[in-house]
């Protein structure tokens, strides 16, 4: 009884909180009507900055998918103003982790054993804690150290309960503003979700790509330990690096800033290019830098494989990128099915940008604002859930490539692996 009234309670807040900010953009429309373009826009951005933060505290009150959706919004400079990429890529670090009697049952259940049993040491602080799982360290009985990672144990069901609240709310208002039509955002959202909550599945493909992998030099993923594999619980070898983002740690461990920005490159350009299995919900916090300067790459819940024609469409984009080739361009947006209102080659370099370069969360406002109107004046019209996974990854060694300083862009890092996918 408690746990329905916990999930009406839940569907209400939902409900209250679509409603309010439908209603206040209705409000700032009819009253943006009435004045001069540069008070127009001041009424407009006021408003997204208030309901930014509005979702920004919605999510992180409700978490679970909320917070997954918020992550996987705030990267979406494509579609949404810059307020909310701004206001909801701070989910990013904004997850606290459950307690640890909630980690122990959850492990008891899914083994059928004493926690005692199954490791010989356990650390109840957890290394990190995401969306929809957190992570410990332990160490097996026959002294291997492992991570551990655990599922929330309420989180299944209130996705299931999230993604029909949220089909819902941006169905209705799809149908009264067809200018606000989200419903492709949420079908990516809802077709996503559920593959990083089936655990067996994650131990599979991080087998997959470790395997595809392991004759690349400089790149490390952990193995997986068999026999500690649940549909919540997943184990897999403690590999000892130091964060992406911690500059001073990382330098230590890899001088040559260019040969690590290459390495992480070559791991993704590799998975993308050349196997079609890609790590598809890349940031930071999942890649560790090495003695030595090796990389190795955390979390595949979320893991994509390509069809053929998107990966030689891919690579057509990163060759015509590399180039600044408009035609070549076009031709990859056809061919991956991107449709944008205006291909003259200004307009569609311009909107290349922001899809590919987005820029990071403490840019000038006035470049920001730049960007957004160039994506207003050319819209995309259309773009298929593939790229935007791509995009997410371009993203990432973007910001990787401009933290350690490297001569070359990410599409020129990885001309080489788009030459190969069209040669064969």
């Amino acid at each position: 009884m408690f746990e329905t009234v916990q999930r009406l309670r839940r569907s209400a807040r939902v409900a209250r909180t679509g409603a309010r900010i439908y209603l206040g953009y209705k409000r700032t429309q009819r009253r943006a009507r009435k004045l001069p373009p540069a008070e127009a826009e001041a009424a407009w951005t006021a408003r997204h900055e208030q309901f930014a933060e509005l979702l920004y505290r919605l999510a992180t009150d409700l978490r679970g998918l909320y917070i997954k959706s918020g992550q996987f919004i705030g990267t979406r400079t494509d579609l949404l103003p810059e307020p909310y990429t701004r206001s909801l890529s701070r989910l990013q670090d904004a997850v606290p982790p459950h307690p640890f009697p909630v980690v122990r049952r959850t492990i008891e259940e899914q083994f059928g054993e004493a926690l005692e049993e199954l490791f010989a040491a356990f650390d109840p602080e957890p290394l990190a804690s995401a969306s929809l799982a957190q992570v410990h360290r332990a160490r097996l009985p026959d002294g291997r150290d492992v991570v551990v990672k655990v599922q929330y144990p309420e989180v299944a069901g209130l996705v299931r309960l999230d993604v029909r609240n949220l089909k819902t709310l941006v169905g209705i208002v799809a149908r009264l503003e067809p200018n606000f039509d989200y419903r492709t955002v949420v079908n990516e959202i809802a077709s996503q979700v559920p593959l990083e909550l089936d655990f067996e599945r994650e131990a599979e493909m991080t087998r997959r790509v470790r395997a595809n992998l392991a004759h690349l030099p400089g790149v490390v993923v952990p193995a997986v330990v068999d026999g500690y594999v649940r549909p919540k619980v997943l184990v897999t070898e403690y590999v000892d690096g130091v964060r992406l983002l911690d500059a001073e740690r990382r330098d230590a461990h890899a001088p040559d800033r260019a040969a690590l920005a290459e390495a992480i490159t070559n791991a993704y350009g590799h998975q993308i290019m050349v196997d079609g299995l890609f790590q598809a919900d890349p940031h930071p916090g999942n890649i560790l830098v090495l003695p030595g300067g090796r990389v190795a790459l955390l979390d595949f819940g979320l893991t994509k494989e390509l069809p053929e024609t998107a990966r030689r469409g891919f690579a057509r984009l990163v060759l015509g990128t590399a180039n600044r080739d408009p035609a070549m361009i076009v031709a990859a947006f056809r061919e991956l099915g991107v449709r944008l209102r205006n291909e003259e080659p200004e307009a569609l370099l311009g909107t290349l940008a922001i899809l590919f370069e987005p820029r990071p969360i403490d840019a000038p406002r006035a470049e920001l604002r730049e960007r957004n109107r160039a994506l207003r004046a050319n819209p995309v019209e259309q773009i298929p859930g593939d790229l935007v996974l791509l995009g997410r990854v371009i993203g990432l060694l973007r910001g990787v490539c401009a933290s350690l300083g490297t001569p070359l862009s990410p599409m020129q890092m990885l001309r080489p692996y788009a030459e190969r996918a069209l040669a064969r």
